[in-house]
């Protein structure tokens, strides 16, 4: 049983209730507990909210839509605006609405959101709600969303200066619980004072998780006064001088003084720990507060008691504008040195100094300078404990001395050679859509095709500059008269276009340039959580106004023509495969003014939501890859850019596989111009995950038996008072979800919790770390876990984990419980030359700063794929793992309750989360159910193994040889298989000689075999009909399935055909016989080998195999490192026909300049 019974929405249904939620939730929460409030006072109210997505209140619109509609019982609106400003004005109207005789309502909350560019953009309309003003019985916050890292952002940002000249008071919360407290205050103020008020959240707020108690008599608002009653303002939209001066110097005069006395009597401003011989004194609002105070625990100073001790004043302003002078007067009083700790722009600081200015005794007053105006605490960027910590020693150590801790010294960081950054989400359209031929100028446009500004010019072209949201092309109606360039593409997305997007096409019209605007019609706003775009219209709509604005010529580029096939479309305009793409760019860029082109595909996340809640079908194609035909060349990946085509190690070395698990069913892969693709094609609802099966072909009763197991209680290794958490994993993979289950399951064991997702941009399969911190008792310290404060890591990717930013966290005596999965990088797609550092490199990069003996990896997504058929519930896996290893002191019956509270596939995800404690606490039985599962290998003769024996090779290489010497018999005979042991023998020889250690041997085991089995049309119908390849396509989709091959043979190709074509199982016993024609290679007889790669093949074998026989033959005239190449150069070789073609002259130029 567990302590605290919860459920998820208890968020919102309980008026009071111990829960675990985010800050979005409680932001949401607001409008709900005041509607409770005000129903118990009698007074029917409403509530209205209105905004525009985007980061960190990206995913705000989700949250309220979620929230509403379990409130339903409330007079409860969201209405997500085509932009902030007509938001804005929406919200205006909310106000005004009860004063009118036909009012529904006694008074509306309104609630506004937006991130920072979009306060920019909607100031004008901020500042007309604000001079119209707020219902006595209704309110207006706005949540401004602050991005000081520019992690989701073009440019780094802070609102708090834009508030103060709105005369907005503004409210700045560091955790989840203080932003519905202040939540609370922010509407109490504005009714009190007429006033709009502003919450200012930032990501770790946002994104930020926290239990606590709620209740709505937390928040009792003390009312200030005017002339001894409580001012009532009357909103009035009449808005014109002179009532508006009237009005200026009524908030000048009247209510921001009354909004400061609004702070003063709710101590939203107060000293929390202090002395009564304090000298020093120490200001912060919001986060940053929380970051100071975490800062003074790294120095030795965590609690009231130890920072009062050593003589400093802390003051927190919860409401630092308007300034209270007077507050800070009395806080100052006695202080010799008051350090102001704030982001970005000295606002606070500057206060405080005039403020002080005229006092004779005034105290010296540091922030971003110190006294003798040298850098103190930076402007940019955010401040976070590991900085403020630094400079805080370096202020206080002359006066504290020994009474310090010293910070420790930052780590240096060593970047590794392959990192995991933001990418495209698998099967995006905006891998193909954007796309442009080489010598094309782009420029960029605000979404997730912003991405292409991390990627290389040759396959997004040229990029010509970002522009804010809706500016797009604008920049070039400025360029284009003073460069030669006389073109340029722009890409818009469909949510930018319907935002404000639109008016730039016409404004490019009328000046008359000449450019393309690519207009990327999604049908989400995948940046911040796939939101339908508020004013979305049809593609034939679009055309219409696009035609009507004047746009000279339009194409429309779709991944499924067959859709427009009843579509009317007015006159000259084309719907093109997305095939050919590169021809519509050449095609509209000869046209002279505006030409637009319309890429029509749908989001794949969105579609990948749509499908899991039933709203779309899910397609009933799936494509598989026969990984021994394939050649692991990177084509497919390069036509795709996609992020579950994915290079992998196999027995035959690196080929590419397609993620089943992460597929949206773009089959951009299969244009890949190989033969290694399979369709196989199933009803809907046959499609399933692959089911564990012994030897008969049975389901396993080993996995049963794994799974009933009764397995002892974990160990704990942690202390159990207080204990840091950090996860680290890919975006978009769960991560966030694994911390929320774990944070529920402390919450519900009675602990305290907080803790911060930090994702952004990397959302988009980038690094994502999420931090939790547990506590017996509460602690006032930020979510974030900083330098060496880990007890814990979860390595849910191990690149993640072995990053600079996944290390920093680390310590000598960290615990470490992760996957040793390899997941590619979006860089590794296309390139498939670039590989990541291997499991045991990355484990052993982690155990230099923490410690060997306390890491536990094992490969999760091989394991959950293999027993529970695929690797979603990996991560799960993992936590079972952390779990039993002692590394959490949570228990079982809590983490099972929050898998069941989070609902998702709970019975596979309580199955993962067993089989992971089964990891640890019996090893064995996993290995043994692992072994269980059905699988097929080559049988190795006799002879082969007696050959291989005397070379002395080391097992992981003899084991290689004996493969790939059994595979040559199937491939062609026994003597060819003879003829590869023998380069092999020599090669061996010689590695002594040369004292290569293996790798030159190493490097002709493999080469020398991928040269000899070359892939003609004899062997891909081998490979083809292999019962482990048949094998694993009934593993995806069960007995009955229909497949096809996807073939692009080379006779049918010297005709002209340009595609491929589908041959179905029909073909089979063809495949067999021409397998059995294999005897015919090399032959006159051989109809296929007469083609010139297939001579060329062979002419590379025999040339290979004599160049290795040169440097067996006299070793000592050849340096290490040279045989080393020579040998391993053969590797660049890959694919087939004009791919294949292209390698082979790479690899004969290097290897006449050897």
């Amino acid at each position: 049983m567990t302590a605290v019974q919860f459920q998820l929405s208890d968020r919102y249904t309980r008026e009071s209730a111990e829960v675990f939620m985010s800050g979005l939730h409680a932001l949401a929460r607001i409008p709900i507990e005041q509607l409770i409030v005000d129903r118990r006072s009698g007074r029917k109210t409403a509530a209205f909210v209105s905004g525009y997505p985007g980061s960190p209140v990206g995913g705000f619109t989700d949250v309220l839509d979620e929230a509403f509609q379990i409130r339903a019982d409330l007079p409860l609106t969201h209405r997500m605006a085509l932009n902030e400003e007509y938001a804005a004005t929406a919200v205006m109207g909310s106000q005004l609405s009860a004063a009118r005789a036909d009012a529904r309502y006694q008074g509306v909350i309104g609630m506004w959101y937006g991130k920072a560019p979009g306060v920019d953009r909607a100031l004008d309309a901020l500042r007309h709600g604000c001079y119209a003003g707020a219902a006595p019985l209704g309110g207006v916050v706005c949540v401004v969303g602050d991005d000081p890292s520019a992690k989701s952002s073009s440019l780094p940002s802070s609102s708090a200066g834009v508030m103060a000249d709105l005369h907005i008071p503004v409210l700045y919360p560091g955790s989840p619980r203080e932003a519905l407290d202040l939540g609370r205050h922010a509407i109490a103020l504005s009714r009190a004072t007429g006033l709009w008020t502003a919450l200012k959240i930032v990501a770790d707020v946002a994104d930020g998780t926290e239990s606590f108690d709620l209740n709505p008599d937390r928040v009792n608002p003390i009312i200030p006064l005017l002339n001894g009653e409580p001012y009532r303002h009357l909103p009035d939209g009449r808005l014109l001088t002179p009532r508006t001066i009237d009005i200026e110097k009524e908030i000048f005069e009247v209510r921001y003084p009354l909004s400061i006395e609004y702070a003063r009597l709710n101590q939203l401003n107060r000293v929390t720990a202090s002395a009564v011989d304090a000298e020093v004194g120490i200001v912060a609002s919001g986060i940053t507060y929380h970051e100071v105070r975490t800062a003074l625990r790294r120095l030795g100073l965590a609690s009231d008691g130890e920072i009062a001790g050593a003589g400093i004043r802390l003051f927190k302003m919860l409401m630092p504008l308007p300034f209270d002078a007077q507050s800070v007067r009395n806080f100052a009083t006695g202080l010799r040195e008051i350090i102001v700790v704030e982001e970005k722009s000295p606002n606070v600081e500057t206060l405080i100094k005039d403020a002080l200015y005229a006092q004779l005794d005034r105290p010296i007053i540091v922030g971003k300078h110190d006294a003798m105006g040298k850098a103190l605490f930076p402007g940019y960027g955010s401040l976070v404990a590991d900085t403020i910590a630094r400079h805080l020693f370096t202020q206080l150590a002359p006066r504290l001395g020994e009474r310090l801790r010293a910070p420790r010294e930052k780590r240096e960081k060593i970047p590794l050679e392959v990192e995991r950054t933001p990418f495209y989400c698998s099967g995006c359209p905006h891998n193909r859509s954007t796309r442009v031929p080489d010598d094309m100028s782009v420029g960029v446009g605000i979404g997730c095709h912003s991405l292409v500004l991390a990627m290389s010019d040759e396959r997004v072209g040229n990029l010509v500059g970002l522009t804010p949201m809706g500016n797009e092309g604008m920049q070039w109606v400025g360029m284009s008269p003073y460069v030669e360039l006389p073109h340029i593409v722009q890409n818009l997305g469909d949510g930018t276009f319907y935002h404000s997007g639109r008016l730039a096409i016409g404004a490019a019209v009328a000046a008359g340039v000449n450019m393309t605007y690519k207009l990327l019609y999604n049908d989400a706003i995948g940046m911040t959580g796939g939101q339908r775009p508020t004013g979305r219209s049809e593609v034939t709509s679009i055309v219409r106004q696009l035609l009507e604005v004047g746009v000279a010529r339009l194409l429309i580029t779709t991944d499924d023509v067959t859709r427009y096939d009843d579509v009317s479309l007015p006159s000259g305009v084309e719907v093109w495969s997305r095939q050919h793409l590169d021809e519509a760019h050449r095609v509209l860029a000869q046209e002279r003014g505006v030409t637009v082109l319309i890429h029509d595909q749908t989001c794949a996340a969105e579609a990948r939501r749509l499908r899991k809640r039933g709203l779309l079908d899910t397609p009933s194609k799936r494509i598989v890859i026969n990984h021994r035909i394939c050649e692991g060349c990177g084509h497919c990946g390069e036509i795709s850019n996609c992020l579950s085509v994915q290079p992998f190690e196999t027995d035959f070395g690196r080929k590419t596989r397609i993620d089943q698990t992460t597929c949206n069913f773009d089959y951009s892969c299969i244009e890949g111009d190989c033969p290694s693709f399979i369709e196989i094609d199933v009803e809907a609802h046959r499609l399933r995950p692959r089911r564990t099966k012994g030897a008969s072909g049975q389901p396993s009763d080993a996995l049963n038996r794994a799974l009933d197991l009764h397995l002892p209680a974990p160990v704990v290794r942690v202390r159990d008072d207080y204990f840091n958490v950090r996860l680290t994993g890919i975006g978009g993979t769960g991560v966030v979800t694994v911390a929320q289950v774990l944070g529920t399951a402390a919450m519900l064991d009675g602990l305290d919790v907080r803790g911060l997702d930090q994702t952004g941009l990397s959302q988009k399969a980038g690094p994502v770390v999420s931090d939790l911190r547990f506590a017996r008792n509460r602690e006032d310290s930020a979510s974030r876990i900083g330098s060496f404060e880990a007890d814990v890591l979860i390595a849910l990717d191990q690149l993640v984990a072995a990053s600079p930013a996944g290390l920093d966290a680390l310590s000598s005596t960290t615990i470490v419980v992760g996957s040793s999965s390899t997941s590619p990088t979006g860089a590794m797609i296309a390139n498939p030359e670039l590989q990541a550092p291997s499991a045991d490199r990355l484990a052993d990069r982690i155990a230099r700063v923490s410690d060997a003996s306390l890491q536990k990896w094992v490969d999760a997504s091989a394991t959950t794929t293999k027993l529970l058929g695929n690797a979603v519930t990996a991560n799960v896996f993992v936590m079972g793992m952390a779990v039993q290893f002692g590394a959490l002191p949570l228990s079982i019956n809590s983490v099972e309750e929050a898998l069941r509270l989070n609902g998702a596939a709970v019975d596979t995800n309580l199955r993962a989360f067993q089989l992971g404690r089964l990891a640890i606490a019996r090893p064995d039985v996993l290995k043994e159910t692992l072994a269980a599962v059905q699988g097929v290998s080559i049988a190795v003769p006799p002879w082969v193994s007696q050959v291989v024996a005397p070379l002395r090779l080391s097992v992981e290489k003899s084991t290689r040889v004996e493969r790939y010497a059994s595979d040559l018999i199937g491939y062609s005979n026994v003597a060819y298989a003879k003829r590869y042991l023998a380069l092999i023998e020599r090669a061996a020889h010689a590695d002594s000689e040369l004292e290569a250690q293996s790798e030159f041997v190493g490097h002709v085991i493999e080469q020398g075999y991928r040269l000899m089995a070359y892939k003609d049309e004899y062997e891909v119908a081998r490979l083809l009909v292999l019962d482990d390849q048949q094998l694993a396509v009934r593993g995806i989709a069960g007995e009955r399935r229909r497949i096809s091959f996807l073939l692009h043979p080379p006779l049918l190709r010297a005709l002209g055909m340009q595609r491929k074509i589908r041959l179905g199982e029909w073909t089979l016993p063809v495949f067999r016989l021409l397998a059995r024609l294999k005897v015919l290679r090399g032959t006159v007889f051989d109809v296929f080998g007469h083609t010139k790669l297939r001579r060329k093949e062979r002419q590379l074998r025999d040339q290979y195999e004599q160049l290795i026989n040169s440097i067996c033959s006299k070793p000592s005239l050849h340096t290490l490192v040279d045989a080393v190449r020579l040998a391993a150069l053969p590797n660049m070789i890959r694919g087939y026909e004009d791919i294949k073609m292209a390698r082979i002259e790479q690899y004969e130029r290097e290897l006449a300049n050897r």
